[in-house]
């Protein structure tokens, strides 16, 4: 019985092996999976670089030596010479007539400026407190003054200094003193003269420091062998004062 039993199982196992399909053909070869082209690299734009700014050369100007600062001949002893070039006109005519005396303390005398400068020499010879009005002078005497001190520095180079002997006076001593003090007339009694010389004093270069006054811008210049006379023409401080009293 039991062998009946083995052998009916042993039937049906060979029968279900006979239903199954053996592959016995060779294994597939593995093969690599596609790569994926590469992307294409993104285009940069060209960034520009800061670029230094250029430095302009220095630019050099060549100096020619040029004409003397004035051309002007020298004046002789004796000559002047007006603002428009005249060897005859009047200093009546170039720098207006003298309106009156400034006395000190007065209103004119009060609008007359000081100039200060330790390269001009002053002679204070008058006895205190006159002593310093060859400080003093009209307001327009200043520059045509700054003017020809730079000159003379120029000229010379330095061997002069340039002295003012006179310039505003009170005590009438511009003219000889028999004279009428009343009457008696010049610009140095409103301050708008001055008398000019060089330190050390040497004479022979007068003709050319008057020349130079000339050039520095007053209107009129005279030779008067012992010093240069300038003087200007501008509004008498008389006038202003009267102006004032108007008011």
């Amino acid at each position: 019985m039991i062998g009946k039993f083995y052998l009916a199982l042993f039937v049906v196992t060979l029968s279900s092996l006979a239903c199954v399909r053996i592959d016995l053909s060779p294994p597939p070869v593995a093969r690599p999976l596609p790569v994926a082209a590469p992307l294409p690299t993104p285009a940069l734009w060209p960034t520009p670089l800061p670029q230094p700014t250029a430095t302009p050369p220095p630019i050099f100007v060549a100096i020619a030596p040029g004409p003397p600062a004035c051309l002007q001949p020298n004046l002789a002893t004796g000559e002047h010479i007006s603002a428009s070039g005249s060897y005859t006109e009047t200093e009546r005519l170039a720098s207006t007539p003298m309106l009156c005396h400034l006395e000190r303390d007065s209103c004119g005398y009060n609008q007359l400026v000081g100039i200060l400068d330790p390269t001009l020499k002053f002679k204070q010879e008058e006895t205190p407190p006159f002593d310093t009005e060859d400080f003093l002078m009209h307001p327009a005497m200043i520059l045509p003054l700054t003017r020809l001190n730079h000159l003379v520095q120029t000229e010379w180079g330095g061997a002069f200094q340039l002295r003012i002997t006179d310039a505003y006076d009170s005590l009438l001593e511009h003219d000889p003193p028999e004279s009428e003090p009343s009457t008696r007339y010049s610009l140095h009694y409103e301050g708008r003269a001055i008398d000019l010389t060089l330190w050390p004093v040497d004479q022979s270069q007068y003709g050319r420091l008057c020349t130079l006054a000339h050039c520095a811008g007053f209107d009129w210049v005279l030779n008067e062998g012992t010093h240069c006379h300038a003087s200007i023409r501008a509004e008498s401080l008389c006038l202003d004062c009267q102006n004032q009293g108007s008011k």
